[in-house]
C-alpha cells in the first residue's frame, strides 16, 4: 500500500513539473561563473530535476550499502553465537554422557558390592555348615 501511494504521488509531481516546464518555454541565460549559456527554461528545469534525482539516488544508495553492511555484521555475529551455543550444547551432551556412565558404573558397583556381600554371607554359612558337619562326624 505504501509503495502504491508513493508511486501515485511521484506521478502527480512529475505531471506538475512537466506542466510547469511547458509553461516556461522562453530562453534564459545561465551563468556558470567562467561561462554563460543560453538555454530554454524547460531544459534548465529538467536538468536541475535530474541532478536532484541523482543526488537522492546517491544518498539512498549509501544508506542501503550501510544497512547491508550492518546486516552482514549482525548475521556474522548471530552465526558466531549460534556456533558457540552449539559447541556448548555438544559439551553439555558429553558431560551428560560422562555423568550417565558414572551413574551406571556407580549403581553397577553398588550391585556388585551387594552381590559380593551376599556371596560372603553364603560362604560364611557354608563354612558354618561345614564346621557343623565336621563336628558331627
Amino acid at each position: 500500500m505504501k509503495k502504491q501511494v508513493t508511486t501515485i504521488i511521484s506521478i502527480v509531481l512529475i505531471i506538475l513539473i512537466a506542466i510547469f516546464a511547458m509553461l516556461n518555454l522562453e530562453k534564459v541565460n545561465v551563468s556558470f561563473g567562467f561561462t554563460s549559456v543560453e538555454m530554454p527554461l524547460i531544459l534548465l528545469i529538467l536538468f536541475c530535476l535530474l541532478i536532484g534525482a541523482l543526488i537522492i539516488f546517491l544518498f539512498s544508495s549509501t544508506q542501503n550499502i550501510r544497512k547491508n553492511r550492518e546486516y552482514r555484521d549482525l548475521q556474522r555475529e548471530s552465526d558466531e553465537r549460534q556456533q558457540a551455543l552449539t559447541a556448548e550444547i555438544d559439551q553439555l551432551k558429553e558431560s551428560l554422557k560422562t555423568l550417565d556412565t558414572r551413574l551406571k558404573n556407580s549403581s553397577g558397583k553398588q550391585e556388585i558390592g551387594a552381590k559380593d556381600q551376599q556371596i560372603d554371607k553364603l560362604k560364611s554359612e557354608i563354612e558354618k555348615l561345614n564346621q557343623k558337619l565336621s563336628s558331627q562326624k
